[in-house]
């Protein structure tokens, strides 16, 4: 292969991407009590500071998706880690909330732009078999590693320079991703059909704002005429944007993806699985921090066996997937993350770190990645090429929506008599949902030549 496609590199390239992206949520987690504290903020407040982010972003993942696809995933991913450097640079150096939301907003652009553009890359330049397994091995390393570097560094700089330190992590890792991009991705194709469905995409990002707020708004005040509003808005958006999809030459989101083999039950169980994600983690950060009294360093410190079973989970899942069916490692592994979020909804009145939270938060590391690494492989696993970046951007679309719920979920039950309990077993009976979901939904991959094999919906 030549210098600009040696998929080693490419896989390094994601997994770094991915490191920096992923570093940024640990760290907001870490600093979030303290950026409470700094602010006066209600937890329903903390949860506004992480979703507010989303709402002008949410929807343009599938533009960005889709943008990949037409315009390459060079172009996408060094603007994409340029808006990400900088947005972090804005929220280091942020004087008020409002300025640092809109660099979180920042952020979140940038975000938008470069994961489906990153994550399209393993499906596209680096070769099927083992090589493709390394790279999703290497993604869940780089997932483990961003939390240690996150929690760690996170922690620390929250407890000795204060939380605007801590954004300061993002943009040298930046610098180093828009380098390896440049030297290791190649230029897109010439493509003699480049139109964009703007309609589209100005209905998807609609739709998916809207629902977003509405989560955020039920979070803060409650079921109010604002909220039931939004959340009306966002569902007569996604039917507009279907109808919209169906006519259109060059539809935003080709409507045979949707008949893909498994994209969506895989879709419908990752939301399952995200809403946790967005809860959980949050919540176990709020806990040690407000529950057992930890600093942020000693936050970071106790979030240690979680980063370290997401990275050995990282490493076993490509194992795994090798040698099982992605729907039973799927199944196995939201069994085991919901196992672990109703025991620390079990043992939260222990008020013993041993006891109330390690080993459960274990249980959830090890069960929601190896769950996350086969679902994200099933849902684009006979996607064409051609598509990879529209549909990478579908389900983060779907993610990024799910990952407030789950979180508001958490927090509007963390304010009620049941405390950290309640919060954490409403998060178990979501992924015991999905866990049955991905049960009764996902198939088995059809033998070639099948009758029974789900054909593709036709595009319109």
């Amino acid at each position: 292969m030549t210098r600009t496609t040696d998929y080693r590199v490419v896989i390094w390239l994601v997994g770094l991407t991915q490191l920096v992206m992923t570093t940024d949520f640990s760290i907001l987690t870490v600093a979030l009590p303290s950026i409470g504290r700094g602010f006066h903020l209600s937890p329903a407040s903390l949860a506004w500071v992480i979703t507010a982010a989303a709402l002008p972003t949410a929807g343009l993942l599938t533009l960005a998706g889709r943008a990949a696809d037409l315009f390459g995933q060079r172009r996408c991913m060094l603007i994409g880690l340029t808006l990400f450097g900088g947005g972090s640079l804005v929220a280091a150096f942020a004087p008020s909330l409002p300025v640092l939301i809109g660099g979180r907003a920042l952020q979140g652009l940038g975000g938008v732009i470069l994961s489906p553009a990153n994550f399209s890359l393993i499906n596209t330049l680096v070769p099927e078999g083992a090589p493709r397994r390394q790279a999703l091995g290497v993604f869940g390393v780089m997932q483990g590693l961003s939390l240690v570097i996150g929690l760690l560094l996170g922690g620390f700089l929250t407890t000795q320079f204060g939380w605007r330190s801590v954004f300061l992590i993002n943009p040298p890792i930046a610098a180093l991703a828009i380098f390896l991009t440049w030297w290791a991705v190649p230029m897109a194709k010439q493509k003699l059909d480049r139109s964009v469905d703007f309609l589209g995409g100005a209905l998807i990002t609609v739709a998916a704002g809207a629902t977003i707020a509405a989560l955020s708004f039920v979070g803060r005040l409650g079921v109010s005429v604002i909220s039931v509003g939004l959340a009306t808005l966002g569902i007569a958006a996604f039917v507009a944007f279907f109808v919209v999809e169906s006519r259109v030459k060059s539809p935003l989101v080709p409507l045979s993806i949707f008949g893909r083999r498994n994209f969506i039950p895989a879709n419908l169980v990752g939301g399952c699985l995200l809403a946790g994600v967005g809860g959980t983690f949050v919540l176990t950060s709020l806990f040690m921090q407000n529950g057992l009294r930890f600093s942020a360093r000693d936050s970071g410190l106790g979030m240690m066996p979680y980063a370290a079973a997401v990275m050995l989970a990282g490493q076993v899942a490509p194992w795994l997937m090798g040698r099982f069916p992605n729907r039973r490692i799927i199944t196995s592994g939201m069994a085991l993350y919901g196992a672990g979020v109703a025991l620390l909804a079990v043992f939260q009145g222990q008020g013993s770190y041993l006891l109330a939270l390690a080993p459960w938060s274990v249980m959830c590391a090890f069960g929601s990645t190896v769950a996350f690494m086969a679902l994200m492989a099933e849902a684009t696993a006979d996607v064409p090429a051609e598509q990879q970046g529209v549909a990478s951007a579908v389900i983060f679309t779907g993610q990024g929506i799910c990952l407030p719920l789950g979180l508001t979920l958490a927090m509007s039950q963390l304010g009620g008599a049941g405390g950290f309990s309640s919060a954490y077993g409403a998060l178990a009976i979501v992924l015991a949902f999905g866990c049955l979901l991905s049960l009764l939904t996902l198939r088995a991959a059809a033998k070639p030549g099948d009758p029974l094999a789900v054909q593709p919906i036709p595009a319109v």
